[in-house]
């Protein structure tokens, strides 16, 4: 007899747009839940996550009953997990195990059943994990047969319930084979029960398969192959039919009433996929070209357990704008720990989805980035409003790279400067509107674009069944090939460029200049950082290279107790011969979107108005606004000298699993002046920015 184990993920991430709730509902886990009721003999293990439980909840309560009668019945075990879905290896232990006990909390007081499993996000696994759960109840969970290749288990080996532990503390695991999830929902019912007998002929006992429940109806071609064709129907169906030798069984059943089959210890893994994408762009391609080469020549089952990729954590390396989102979050949670209603909102800044990168949008979809800049402000604005100080300077090493950062507080605005990188800020959060306005992406070069880049067309369908999204289908799109642009540095603002007099808004948009400085990266010097009566004062100064020629630049940053930054510039030419050039100062800001006609610039003294999809400029201005209607705030900026403002949209191309589609990710602003400088000559510039609340 064959033990079936499955277990279903579903989850909208905290900050998805309500109509996707509605439509992942309606295509989804509505359909699946009926299912299971009309096919009783049939037990799954199912994970809701706490935002999807949330919105249910509010939206759609019938459905709630409904998941409720079929857990009291007995066919349905509810997992547990992060109640709002974080990766638990790259949260603090008290998050971590305080989101556990709340989604433990919600299950038994709503469904009036204690879990005993949790999801893992991602399966994501930590050897630490363990001991990060011990005392929450927690006894087993999933992870893929990834894990157990990588620690030395042969795929014949994997089929069992294995314990592992750390420092006493264990759990139970159970694997699902990659064979499995990319056998459900996509190829014939026929196929994957002949799979199944395969393994009960063997003398296999047991077989799971834990994936996402959105494969189920929310998937691109799945709806229709799944619900409306009845895959889904057809498959319940057959397990009833093949009960002879094939048993449903839910996972808490199998750990309680099987004997581990031995001990294990994993190392730190995901998925194969997880593995491949948390590489740099170059090893990632790499690791692609190794896997093919060994697929087309036979040895990819042999050597499949000694090849891998990277493991989550490189995500924050490989992408600024997570690890920043990350290092704010662990700061924070230093601070909130005694705020019950800041630590919701902390924790919800947790949720996993746009702190990563792969075929999924996550990082890249802007309204997901902002969800968690949104609740880690409101987490930090009720820790400067206990604070009870008007201003604040911290110097800390923020993003933990080994130099410190300062941070700039008061209870409007939150300003982080890097001294290491151009002295620039990587952080304008507006806090009473909860919006972080330098919430920006940088466009980087992606494994996937070679497919883009080498006009590379596949279309992998299969005879019978329907494409997984990890399949290739891919058709010419020149569109997608232009916008292309992939940038030299991570994108910040108050960098300082200097540059050819002749060079026009389009070079610069696309990368195709020549940088004459030094100074857009490199290391400026924190010459004082102080909190004085009225104002905090941060001055930068670097002497750096302009050409052959030496400079010095030196820009002061004063803050106020409102919006409003002033930035007071310095430049000395301190060689031998004179300066000639273009100078210009770069802010990268984000309205959101590209697509609404409220959100645009403007220049007051003329009345001009340019939509945010403009590549140009305005000559001769001293005031210059980004307007952003619907979340009522202006970024006004005023200049002294006047200045030329070139802007062009940040659009990056990336992949999901409706394949390749192109997305706003910012405005980039830069104000342009000339500078000659005659050595041992000086020059001066202001800039001054207000946030203006709408």
């Amino acid at each position: 007899m064959l033990n079936f184990v499955m277990v279903i993920h579903c989850h909208q991430p905290v900050g998805n747009f309500d109509h996707v709730f509605d439509m992942a509902h309606e295509k989804c886990y509505r359909p699946l839940l009926d299912l299971l009721r009309s096919h009783p003999s049939v037990k799954v293990g199912l994970h809701f996550s706490g935002p999807l439980l949330e919105w249910i909840e509010e939206h759609q309560a019938d459905t709630i009953d409904l998941l409720t009668e079929l857990i009291q019945s007995g066919q349905v075990e509810p997992l547990s997990g992060g109640f709002f879905e974080p990766l638990l290896a790259s949260i603090p232990l008290r998050d971590a195990q305080g989101q556990v006990r709340m989604m433990n909390d919600y299950i038994t007081g709503r469904f009036g059943r204690k879990p005993t499993g949790f999801w893992l996000t991602e399966r994501v696994w930590d050897p630490c994990l363990p001991l990060t759960l011990a005392g929450t109840e927690m006894t087993y969970t999933v992870v893929d047969d990834t894990h157990f290749y990588y620690a030395g288990l042969k795929p014949e080996d994997i089929y069992g319930r294995y314990v592992t532990e750390r420092e006493g503390s264990t759990l139970s695991l159970l694997a699902t084979p990659m064979a499995m999830r990319y056998l459900i929902p996509f190829k014939p019912v026929e196929e994957v029960i002949d799979h199944m007998r395969g393994l009960e002929e063997t003398h296999r006992d047991l077989v799971v398969y834990a994936d996402d429940g959105e494969k189920f109806g929310l998937w691109p071609g799945t709806h229709e192959w799944v619900i409306k064709k009845g895959w889904l129907e057809k498959f319940f169906t057959s397990i009833v039919d093949n009960s002879d030798w094939l048993r449903s069984v839910l996972p808490g059943d199998f750990i309680k009433s099987s004997p581990p089959s031995g001990r294990i210890y994993l190392p730190q893994a995901s998925y194969e996929e997880m593995t491949e994408w948390a590489l740099p762009t170059e090893r990632s391609m790499a690791l692609e070209n190794i896997i093919e080469t060994l697929k087309s020549n036979g040895h990819w089952e042999k050597w499949r357990p000694f090849v891998r990729g990277g493991v989550w954590d490189n995500f924050l390396v490989k992408y600024d704008e997570s690890n920043w989102m990350h290092k704010k979050m662990l700061f924070l949670s230093e601070r909130v720990s005694q705020f019950p209603e800041s630590r919701i909102s902390l924790w919800r800044g947790q949720c996993n989805c746009a702190y990563w990168h792969g075929v999924f949008g996550g990082l890249y979809l802007g309204h997901l980035r902002r969800a968690i800049h949104q609740n880690l402000i409101r987490a930090q604005s009720q820790v400067i409003e206990e604070s009870g100080q008007d201003l604040q300077i911290l110097q800390l090493d923020l993003n933990k790279d080994g130099a410190e950062e300062v941070l700039v507080w008061n209870h409007n605005l939150s300003l982080g400067i890097e001294p290491r990188k151009g002295g620039g800020f990587f952080e304008i959060s507006h806090l009473s509107r909860g919006l972080n306005l330098s919430d920006t992406l940088t466009r980087r070069h992606e494994s996937y674009h070679r497919q883009l880049q080498n006009n590379h067309q596949v279309q992998q369908k299969h005879p019978e069944g329907i494409n997984s999204i990890h399949d290739v289908v891919q058709t010419e799109n020149e569109e997608l090939r232009r916008l292309l642009v992939f940038d030299r540095y991570s994108r910040a603002s108050l960098l300082d460029h200097f540059i050819e007099p002749q060079l026009n808004v389009e070079a610069y948009a696309s990368n195709h200049y020549d940088e004459l400085g030094d100074f857009v990266q490199g290391q400026y010097d924190v010459e004082q950082a102080q909190v004085l009566p009225a104002e905090a004062l941060v001055e930068l100064k670097r002497f750096g290279q302009v050409g052959h020629e030496a400079m010095a630049l030196k820009k002061t940053v004063r803050v106020g107790k409102n919006a409003q930054i002033r930035v007071e510039y310095d430049f000395e030419s301190n060689g031998a011969g004179p300066i000639s050039c273009l100078y210009g100062c770069e802010f990268n800001l984000t309205v959101y979107s590209d697509a609404d006609p409220e959100r645009y610039y403007l220049v007051p003294e003329s009345g001009r108005r340019h939509e945010v999809t403009e590549t140009g400029q305005e000559k001769d201005v001293s005031m210059f606004e980004v307007i952003n209607r619907p979340d009522r705030i202006i970024a006004a900026f005023t200049v002294s000298p006047r200045v030329s403002v070139w802007f062009f949209p940040l659009i990056t191309v990336s992949k999901s699993e409706r394949g390749f589609e192109h997305t706003y990710q910012g405005s980039n602003l830069l104000f342009t002046l000339p500078i000659n400088l005659s050595p041992g000559k000086k020059a001066n510039f202001q800039i001054d920015l207000r946030l203006i609340e709408l």
